[in-house]
């Protein structure tokens, strides 16, 4: 018998194209992109050391020239420039789970940044708030991911507006860090591919006698 014909030529190209790239898939992962991250927490667990965000800095921000992720700032935030942005969804400082509610400390433009006045479980029922302050706080960037017309960096201060409750601070250490898993899972599917074709390998061996 020739070599085609001991294995079926079909499953044994798909195995021989998949199997490389399942595992180098799994390399990736665990070598490549976890690195990476570990790499990323480890600049961004130096950030709030730095000084406060300077207007210049947010500017090159907005730019892509630089990062002020978990960076310090301070926005002042006063009557008659001060308005009502958005309730999103977030976590107070004591854990729980409700709405961060923003406002946007500049009413002459569409905001850049807008800032976390405070935490409540239900922002239906929180009456109008006056902000009469300068908030200081950890910088988020993209807080609404790349959604267009919304601000690029979210203020969220260890402080809160009464009746508001303090909301929960972000630190690097939050980031996820899946790619230990991700790599994992390419293994195991690396691993099934090859028990697949195996028992195929052998049921066809046995049906061709």
């Amino acid at each position: 018998m020739t070599g085609a014909r001991r294995l079926p030529l079909g499953a044994t190209l798909l195995t021989l194209v998949m199997l490389p790239v399942l595992l180098w898939l799994s390399y990736w992962q665990l070598a490549v992109r976890r690195s990476q991250k570990h790499a990323l927490i480890a600049v961004l667990a130096h950030a709030p050391q730095l000084p406060p965000v300077a207007p210049r800095e947010f500017s090159e921000a907005m730019a892509g020239r630089k990062s002020v992720q978990y960076r310090r700032a301070t926005i002042d935030c006063r009557p008659g420039r001060v308005a009502p942005y958005d309730s999103k969804g977030g976590t107070s400082a004591a854990g729980e789970g409700g709405f961060l509610v923003l406002v946007a400390c500049r009413t002459d433009r569409a905001p850049d940044i807008v800032v976390v006045a405070g935490w409540t479980l239900r922002p239906d029922v929180v009456q109008p708030i006056v902000v009469d302050t300068s908030f200081t706080g950890t910088i988020i960037e993209h807080p609404y991911g790349t959604e267009s017309g919304r601000p690029q960096f979210m203020l969220i201060p260890t402080t809160a507006i009464a009746p508001l409750l303090p909301s929960l601070v972000p630190v690097p250490d939050d980031l996820p860090d899946n790619h230990l898993s991700y790599g994992l899972q390419w293994l195991a599917f690396a691993a099934t591919l090859a028990v697949i074709y195996a028992l195929y390998v052998r049921r066809w061996r046995r049906e061709r006698g």
